[in-house]
């Protein structure tokens, strides 16, 4: 692993670590996050990690890009030796499980995705519902976490036409990812199900619900059980 510092805006800087998504860069990611939080202190304005990079922009009044490229060379080297050793430190990762209905009024799409993947609705929720997914990044909207990978036989394209709203708390999938829609945006993923508990909450202590690095597991409940829990 070679990563790449690249400039990505006048106050910020694009640290590549892959061209290739590969799950083992989540642990190597999250510890390069947090050691960089810890280093950077009060010059750093954003973090934005992703599958294979990280975004860092940074207070020009308060240091200046050479002395960032300094200190990311410098902590990409003592994180290279950590990995070398056998000493690098698990990121601390939660699994969340997330109630999903998956009834029709709330899966607008699972009927024709049902005709398309040549799969019953039964076994789409199974499918959906059996595997434990990561976080690979969170992104698009506050909260909004992409997850993957799905199991293969429910691999899609997105949708030819995306919606221009849709409802928060849909649950989604495309391609290699399911994912929660955490406020009532665009949307060009396939509909299948809806889930009760808010994404992204200002309110709370952490206002997204998990980071990267983390694990997600979706629950079937009734049409019932989901009101009563957004209630």
């Amino acid at each position: 692993m070679q990563p790449k510092i690249e400039v990505a805006g006048v106050n910020s800087l694009l640290v590549r670590f892959s061209d290739q998504v590969d799950r083992s860069l989540i642990t190597y990611i999250g510890r390069f996050c947090e050691k960089l939080k810890q280093d950077f202190a009060d010059h750093l304005v954003d973090l934005i990690p992703s599958y294979t990079t990280v975004l860092v922009t940074y207070d020009l009044l308060k240091t200046s890009d050479a002395q960032v490229r300094d200190q990311l060379t410098s902590l990409l080297i003592d994180l290279e030796k950590e990995q070398k050793e056998g000493a690098l430190s698990q990121v601390s990762a939660r699994c969340i499980t997330l109630p999903v209905c998956y009834d029709r009024i709330y899966a607008p799409d699972i009927v024709e995705l049902s005709k398309q993947l040549q799969l019953d609705i039964d076994e789409i929720i199974q499918l959906h519902s059996a595997q434990r997914y990561q976080v690979y990044a969170v992104g698009f909207s506050p909260g909004f976490g992409y997850l993957g990978e799905l199991d293969a036989r429910l691999r899609v394209s997105r949708l030819a036409t995306p919606r221009t709203q849709v409802p928060a708390g849909s649950v989604a999938i495309a391609e290699l990812n399911t994912a929660v829609y955490p406020q009532e945006t665009p949307g060009g993923w396939w509909l299948i199900g809806r889930c009760p508990i808010p994404m992204f909450d200002k309110t709370r202590e952490q206002p997204c619900l998990f980071s990267a690095g983390d694990e997600v597991i979706f629950e079937p409940i009734s049409t019932v059980e989901y009101k009563r829990l957004q209630q």
